[in-house]
């Protein structure tokens, strides 16, 4: 199993103290939530894993890697809107509207980052 932690390495997590799920398109649904549980698991969305802290880690909770939702839905070259899935990463969006003459109006300091993980 891939230990999931963040870019700064800080703090660490111990991989039994998560449940992965892996997330696809078209191909994930989650279960049915339990009204008669007193505290339920929370979720948290995994991305690239680039953030310093720990904000992509959920100790006792589940993570959704979402690193499969990497798809481009839909792009207008004319008027530089892009639609795509929460897992492609800055570097392939730049990599798409450059040649276009579009570049997005706000970047990091790196590229690796992805979509879902800019808007957290």
């Amino acid at each position: 199993m891939k230990n999931y932690q963040s870019w700064g390495r800080y703090p660490k997590v111990d991989k039994d103290k998560q449940d992965i799920y892996h997330v696809y398109p078209d191909s994930f649904s989650f279960p049915e939530p339990d009204i008669g549980i007193e505290n339920p698991p929370s979720f948290l969305a995994y991305g690239q894993g680039r953030s310093y802290g720990d904000v992509c880690l959920n100790e006792d909770g589940i993570l959704l890697d979402t690193q499969h939702l990497d798809h481009f839905i839909q792009y207008d070259k004319e008027k530089g809107i892009l639609r795509c899935e929460a897992g492609v990463t800055f570097e392939n969006i730049l990599q798409l509207i450059i040649p276009h003459n579009w570049f997005l109006p706000v970047t990091p300091g790196t590229k690796y980052i992805s979509v879902g993980g800019a808007i957290a």
